[in-house]
């Protein structure tokens, strides 16, 4: 077995687990599995983070954790995919049948929305510490979180330009510069400590409605 990983803030455990359904027996001895790990990858790291540690304070034997779980990039991965599903589903329900501006403004909002949550940051500012490290952390988070946005994103894009609404030649390409506009330089200050409070949703909404506009201007269809 594999034995490797890393975590910010139970927070994001419990953000994530929140508004579940009653758990099963089964499911229960998960969730204490997760919030144990997620507590203690926090304060160890993934590196020196152990299974026997993770499952003395879940209350559960070892072979039990590793029964849910594989490895440590297996929980760790889990801890991720709890946390993408919820802020998820809630960003990609903005990619509907409304006008454009306002599908791209309520994604841009979402967007930004859930990158400024409480836990947003820290698991960000854990997996760039212990990538280097463990490059499997990286891909699970990658590939729960900003590949499956850009992806949906370039989807939408390209149902666009199918139906002549808009020209985009690289729906990808495109999707990753409207979100890279988005974002600005606020999630790199935010990471650097070099502001301690998200920007209001006043200044949001100005980043994201210059965004929308220099995207739909760089995209029309010529006359």
């Amino acid at each position: 077995m594999t034995r490797s990983s890393t975590l910010p803030q139970a927070e994001i455990l419990r953000e994530s687990t929140a508004g579940r359904p009653p758990a099963a027996a089964g499911s229960a001895k998960q969730d204490a599995i997760l919030e144990a790990a997620a507590e203690i990858f926090l304060e160890q790291g993934f590196g020196s983070a152990s299974m026997d540690e993770i499952a003395r304070r879940a209350g559960v034997s070892k072979a039990t954790v590793y029964s849910h779980f594989e490895s440590k990039p297996a929980l760790f991965g889990a801890i991720v995919q709890h946390r993408c599903q919820r802020t998820m589903s809630s960003m990609l329900a903005e990619l509907s049948d409304r006008p454009v501006a306002e599908t791209l403004t309520g994604l841009g909002r979402q967007f930004l929305d859930v990158l400024m949550m409480p836990g947003s940051l820290p698991l960000y500012r854990v997996v760039l510490a212990e990538a280097p490290r463990f490059p499997e952390l990286g891909r699970i988070f990658y590939e729960a979180g900003p590949d499956r946005c850009a992806a949906a994103l370039a989807q939408y894009l390209t149902g666009l330009d199918e139906r002549g609404v808009l020209a985009v030649s690289d729906p990808r390409w495109s999707a990753e510069q409207f979100l890279g506009a988005v974002l600005g330089q606020i999630h790199i200050r935010m990471l650097l400590g070099v502001v301690a409070e998200p920007p209001s949703p006043e200044e949001r909404g100005r980043y994201i409605a210059a965004a929308v506009s220099a995207f739909l201007d760089g995209h029309r269809r010529p006359a």
